[in-house]
């Protein structure tokens, strides 16, 4: 898998480039549309035979409805289950076409393309859910436990960080379900960075050494809890979740897919098997991991992540893209 590392990446980047024009726009559908448009072209390069086990195909409010986030259902927009590459090797995809829609159709900060490859049969495949979801970075792991309450996990990492609780920073997307959360986190004396949308992102932070982001806590989509896993599995961290219907239609769904018991303890070896997995990601807008895109006269420079188990590597990368015939002629941009 890590051989293919760095032709993910310039899957993600081709995505960005082309996405990221959207960036205020306020047409989440074309956006969206856009995204999966570009990866299901730029996937069907690729030298493998990738089935789509994850994606998110639609947005689910906390009472279980659902819509669509494409503007149309054309032949070009990728969906779960499609099979895509030239190749002969079988791997599984999970792909996020754009973590923080509505972050970059305001022209917010975080929003980022991803994409993680593990070999076929390796994902887990879910219904498209909430996930409750606990993640931390190498030096946590082995100390959390979902079924314990966010307190007693805030203290177990400040412990295994050698900190005390004031001294580290949880993630929690700003939702009114995790007011009882937030205020349990609050009295441990821990800082909270709420975040308006998407919860991938700083799951790559948290496993960065050094990074001012040392947990991830609370509910969020599942697509992005498998594409967290990729990042656990890279970076050496853990991730542990749990599934959360919300109507007894979600529970009918999850049996539909094996998963009969929602109450269930899923770790990181549950979402992905095996060790051999690729994750790449290019940033959107700014977050606090990777730079958004930045265009120039006929060209853009992105701001990518790629990482990998076999070999255990990970790589930023900063490339300036020359997108019509001219462009750097006039000397490229720093």
């Amino acid at each position: 898998m890590g051989s293919r590392a760095l032709e993910y990446a310039a899957v993600t980047e081709r995505v960005a480039l082309g996405v990221a024009r959207l960036e205020g726009s306020g047409d989440a559908a074309r956006a969206y549309s856009l995204a999966t448009e570009t990866f299901r072209e730029e996937l069907s390069r690729m030298p493998v035979a990738g089935r789509v086990a994850l994606l998110r195909e639609q947005h689910v409010d906390e009472r279980g409805r659902a819509r669509s986030l494409r503007s149309e259902d054309g032949p070009g927009v990728l969906r779960t289950g499609d099979v895509v590459g030239s190749g002969e090797v079988r791997v599984d995809l999970a792909v996020e076409p754009v973590e923080g829609l509505s972050l970059l159709v305001k022209g917010q900060q975080g929003a980022i393309s991803a994409v993680a490859a593990a070999p076929e049969g390796t994902m887990l495949r879910m219904p498209d859910m909430y996930m409750s979801k606990l993640i931390v970075g190498p030096r946590a792991r082995g100390h959390i436990d979902i079924d314990a309450p966010a307190a007693e996990n805030v203290e177990a990492i400040a412990a295994a960080l050698g900190r005390k609780a004031s001294e580290i920073t949880v993630v929690v997307l700003d939702r009114d379900r995790h007011r009882d959360l937030i205020e349990e986190i609050r009295r441990t004396g821990a800082r909270i960075h709420m975040r308006p949308e998407g919860d991938l992102t700083p799951s790559i932070a948290v496993g960065l050494r050094d990074s001012d982001v040392h947990a991830v806590i609370g509910i969020g989509g599942a697509p992005e809890g498998v594409l967290a896993a990729a990042v656990v599995k890279c970076l050496g961290g853990e991730i542990q979740a749990r599934m959360w219907p919300v109507n007894r239609a979600q529970v009918q769904r999850l049996r539909e897919f094996g998963l009969g018991d929602p109450e269930r303890k899923l770790t990181t070896d549950d979402l992905i098997r095996g060790q051999d997995v690729v994750f790449a990601a290019t940033g959107l807008t700014s977050g606090e991991t990777l730079e958004g895109v930045r265009y120039f006269r006929g060209g853009g420079r992105t701001h990518t992540v790629v990482m990998s188990t076999r070999p255990r590597m990970i790589r930023f990368i900063d490339t300036i893209h020359a997108l019509e015939p001219d462009a750097g002629l006039q000397g490229f941009q720093r």
